[in-house]
């Protein structure tokens, strides 16, 4: 199931960019935004829009968590499942890093001059996660506490579904949902209390795979 979930979002990029550079339509369209609901997460989250045909939209999305353990990701934490297993004995200081989602949406629209419109979309998205954590080894009585820390790269696929509107002659916005199946690679986190930038948090003791993110992106039209 996963990996026929995978093949379908690997074939929606594909699909989308063979019909977006394949054909010649309108003048080329440029957006930026930012993602209003991660600023809370402690992410910096831009998004840059690139389209010649009302169907079809290239984005390319990068970003930067500073420390996801001092936020108020409030969304985040009521999208996760909660289990009464700990942390494993990990106290964590520092989740942070640097991701790029790369992908395409297509729109439910047939003119560019729609003004509302929903979209469906999949992004590959990369990922590299700094963490620093406390460790206590809770089978041993009075164990040393141990002051961890590493970097790890994870890769995912990335789904969407959303709604754009439009606010003014300059100004639109969007609103969807991001569903991320990171690479098994990510089980090597602190503990079970994961946030992966770009892909959003989840309590991952319950062999939970799929990471979930509401975003709503302001956008700015420059051309």
């Amino acid at each position: 199931m996963k990996v026929s979930l995978k093949i379908i979002l690997l074939g929606i990029i594909v699909l989308i960019s063979v019909n977006l550079f394949g054909q010649e339509k309108d003048k080329w369209n440029h957006d930026i935004g930012i993602n209003l609901l991660q600023i809370s997460a402690t992410t910096i989250d831009f998004t840059y829009e690139l389209s010649n045909n009302p169907r079809y939209t290239i984005i390319v999305n990068p970003g930067y968590t500073i420390n996801y353990v001092h936020s108020f990701d409030i969304i985040g934490y009521l999208l996760s499942p909660h289990y009464k297993c700990g942390n494993d004995g990990y106290s964590l200081t520092n989740q942070s890093g640097g991701f790029i989602k790369i992908g395409a949406k297509f729109n439910l629209k047939k003119e560019t001059e729609k003004k509302n419109y929903f979209y469906l979309g999949a992004f590959i998205t990369n990922s590299l996660i700094y963490e620093k954590a406390k460790y206590e080894n809770w089978d041993i009585l009075n164990s040393q506490v141990e002051y961890l820390s590493h970097y790890l790269f994870t890769i995912g696929l990335t789904g969407t579904i959303g709604y754009n509107f439009r606010i003014s002659e300059k100004l639109n916005s969007d609103f969807g949902v991001h569903i991320s199946m990171p690479s098994k690679n990510y089980d090597s986190m602190y503990g079970y209390s994961n946030y992966i930038p770009g892909m959003g948090y989840m309590e991952t003791c319950g062999n939970k795979t799929i990471f979930p993110m509401i975003v709503l992106n302001l956008k700015y039209k420059l051309i």
